[in-house]
């Protein structure tokens, strides 16, 4: 089998990069995996930072395409009549009206374009997929393929066909309102979800063309952090008792900057408190008595972080999981997230393990509700967090499901 993913190994930081990682680790001792993937670490500029060949990374085998570097004087954009029909959408969604999925006037391949500036292009991936063989036969029995959003899945798996798994991460952004992304979700032989919130927002997207899918989700399993850990790590980075934590990539389209905006007073109206970023990005962060920033950090590190903090805060709008904040569930510690999320919202409404927000104000307000509320109630809302990942994502319940839905694609007729 094949897994065909944008970015694959170290220093390819991303949710989605993860998800492909443990799906691999969880496939290869029972099937003959190759992974296909770019030379990049980077999917801001998509810089070759890698070299092309095959190599032998996690115990598998690992191809890697070369590609363009992107080219920011022809910057990946959405057409206007493709973001309108998106904000459209979205207020029909929000009052409820039926609406017609797919417009007369477009073309099926309206979104290709986009899709080869975006990055990262990589042709002699399309080549291995649609003219590899062995013997005349196809080279793989089945390919699965991560993100819909880029060029080598939202390509490949045409040029593939049925004997396939799309696991899409999918994300309500201008790009996925593009008619290309029809074909796409109808010429998978399964789709895998990582939430109920993910799969209507494709069957809203894309109607009848989701064909046979499954929410399965993600493992998430975490080792829980020792109290002397714990205050070691507040230690090493002069922390106060009580802190709240965000961790990821540290950019605007992440909510960054509408976090550290609400920050703004938090501090001074709660004295000895802090907000803890952890991670890198974009984004500079002005670090003070209130606000630190410790870059990229080992897990053992970022865990008994989060595992001291008061909440973690999760301020994006776009996720299919969140395995971030899952984790920090599975550590008994209350979340803060952004109710323009479905995923997240379900999250929190499922689990009654935290706050969810909508605007920097109400966000504001959770900030300071949650540096204030007693210890007792945080343990309540940290334990019913705990209960809730423990049961929808245990690790071998997830690993089963991925198992069977390789071995049920590879069946289906090319």
């Amino acid at each position: 089998m094949a897994v065909v993913v944008q970015r694959f190994g170290a220093g390819a930081v991303g949710g989605a990069e993860w998800h492909c990682a443990e799906f691999v680790r969880c496939l290869a001792p029972h099937h003959d995996v190759t992974v296909l993937t770019s030379c990049a670490r980077d999917a801001t500029t998509w810089a070759m930072d890698l070299e092309p060949g095959v190599h032998r990374e996690e115990g598998v085998s690992v191809e890697r395409f070369a590609h363009p570097r992107r080219n920011f004087d022809h910057r990946a954009r959405v057409p206007l009549r493709h973001r309108l029909r998106m904000w459209t959408r979205r207020l029909w969604d929000a009052l409820r009206i039926p609406r017609v999925r797919v417009c007369s006037c477009d073309r099926p391949g309206d979104g290709e374009d986009f899709l080869e500036q975006q990055g990262p292009w990589c042709k002699d991936l399309l080549h291995e997929l649609s003219d590899g063989s062995r013997d005349g036969l196809p080279r793989f029995d089945v390919v699965v393929f991560f993100t819909a959003l880029y060029h080598p899945t939202a390509v490949g798996l045409l040029r593939w066909g049925r004997r396939s798994v799309l696991v899409p991460t999918l994300h309500d952004e201008k790009p996925m309102y593009l008619p290309w992304f029809h074909q796409v979700f109808a010429a998978a032989g399964l789709t895998l979800f990582n939430t109920r919130a993910e799969a209507e927002l494709a069957r809203r997207l894309y109607g009848a063309n989701v064909g046979r899918s499954r929410v399965v989700g993600a493992p998430v399993a975490v080792s829980e952090p020792g109290p002397a850990a714990i205050l070691a790590a507040r230690a090493r980075y002069a922390l106060p008792e009580r802190y709240l934590v965000y961790v990821g990539r540290i950019e605007k389209g992440k909510g960054c900057a509408q976090l550290l905006a609400a920050w703004e007073g938090v501090a001074d109206a709660q004295p000895g408190t802090a907000l803890v970023f952890i991670g890198k990005g974009t984004m500079p962060i002005a670090e003070s008595v209130h606000t630190r920033c410790t870059g990229f950090v080992a897990d053992a590190e970022r865990d008994a972080l989060v595992a001291g903090a008061a909440a973690l805060v999760m301020p994006s709008r776009l996720e299919s999981l969140s395995l971030v904040l899952l984790e920090a569930m599975a550590l008994a510690v209350p979340v803060i997230a952004n109710a323009r999320s479905d995923v997240l919202a379900a999250h929190v409404q499922d689990s009654q393990g935290g706050l969810v927000y909508r605007g920097r104000h109400q966000l504001r307000a959770a900030l300071l509700h949650m540096l204030r509320l007693p210890d007792a109630q945080r343990r309540d809302l940290g334990q019913s967090g705990r209960r809730y990942v423990h049961e929808h994502y245990p690790p071998a319940v997830v690993h089963r499901a991925w198992l069977e839905a390789v071995e049920d694609a590879a069946g289906l007729s090319a």
